[in-house]
């Protein structure tokens, strides 16, 4: 995604791989997050290309917003629903204040409870 800044010349560049970054240290604060889960679609898609990263952290650019779906894991005795509205709210902040790009949504899957 790119900005323009009138004051100076030139361009902001921000990659979805910075986006994808802010994402899983954001959510990764909130208490009861046990990890970034891995999901199968996107597993199946990393075979066929290098990219090393498994963490299910899709990035969509859409007009001058983004959209942020991310899968996890929680810990046994997580209240899911209160995880996933912390999770929202921290990602969208996290990434607001970090780049300037307007978060749009954040789409939260909770993939399964993670047991030790």
């Amino acid at each position: 995604m790119r900005f323009k800044n009138d004051k100076v010349q030139g361009q902001l560049k921000v990659s979805e791989d910075v986006i994808s970054t802010i994402t899983k240290n954001a959510a990764l604060e909130i208490e009861g997050v046990c990890s970034i889960a891995n999901a199968k679609k996107k597993m199946i898609k990393n075979l066929f290309f290098s990219k090393a990263n498994l963490d299910s952290i899709d990035i969509e650019f859409v007009n001058d917003t983004v959209e942020i779906s991310i899968y996890l894991f929680v810990n046994p005795g997580a209240k899911v629903k209160s995880v996933a509205e912390q999770v929202q709210n921290k990602v969208k902040n996290e990434v607001q204040s970090m780049t300037s790009v307007t978060v749009s949504k954040v789409n939260v899957t909770i993939s399964d409870v993670k047991y030790n």
